[in-house]
């Protein structure tokens, strides 16, 4: 995975140097968390968004066509909010984690050609992302006694068995106008990032997935 994380970086410094249309970008997120505990399942549990800022690069390359490839580099903030009940106790976990993202997308562009007019686009792609850091904060409350709170930050080793590296899908769609882009897209995690393989067919719980919905306005340099 690492050479994997290595080649895309090589990938976004190669389109800089090319005739890549670069573009910034700066938005809003909002995140959830698919999740299993040993003793409860996802259906067992309250899911609610967080609020996160998405900022960073896109590059076009091959710009003004019809078929654009855009590799991105985004900072990305991704957590969620679960709540569950079991043996008469409440748990409510509230999950932040911070990414690198490395988005590779193909986008249909129909339109708005080189900056140029009004037009519209598709874009599907995987992703890549890489977490700078992450906490986790937690308010248990048993029967109709005082919630206690506790407050973890992931380590990324062994202690907490949370990983670094988190991939999925992104699909997209959007607008522009001139130099402006609106971009509304769909981040879908695939990783279990409790998980300490790549395989999650042989996952056992926890198991704990990153979902997300971002707005995004770029705006060609």
């Amino acid at each position: 995975m690492k050479k994997v994380l290595l080649g895309m970086f090589l990938l976004i410094c190669f389109s800089i140097t090319t005739q890549a249309q670069v573009s910034i970008k700066v938005g809003a997120s909002l995140s959830t968390v698919a999740e299993e505990k040993e003793n409860v399942t996802k259906d067992q549990l309250k899911n609610e968004s967080v609020l996160g800022t998405v900022v960073g690069l896109a590059f076009e390359l091959n710009p003004g066509k019809l078929l654009v490839f855009q590799p991105e580099l985004l900072f990305s903030q991704s957590g969620g909010r679960n709540t569950y009940e079991l043996l008469g106790t409440k748990t409510d976990t509230r999950y932040k984690i911070n990414y690198l993202e490395l988005p590779l997308l193909a986008k249909l562009q129909l339109g708005n050609n080189g900056g140029e007019g009004v037009g519209i686009h598709i874009a599907a792609g995987p992703w890549l992302g890489y977490a700078l850091g992450g906490k986790t904060k937690t308010a248990t409350t048993i029967g109709s006694s005082q919630e206690v709170i506790t407050e973890r930050k992931f380590t990324f080793d062994d202690e907490d068995d949370a990983r670094r590296i988190n991939y999925g899908l992104v699909g997209a769609a959007g607008i522009g106008f001139g130099k402006v882009t609106l971009d509304l897209r769909y981040n879908y995690g695939l990783n279990n990032i409790l998980d300490n393989d790549a395989d999650n067919s042989n996952d056992n719980r926890p198991v704990l997935q990153t979902r997300g919905v971002a707005l995004t306005m770029a705006l060609r340099l």
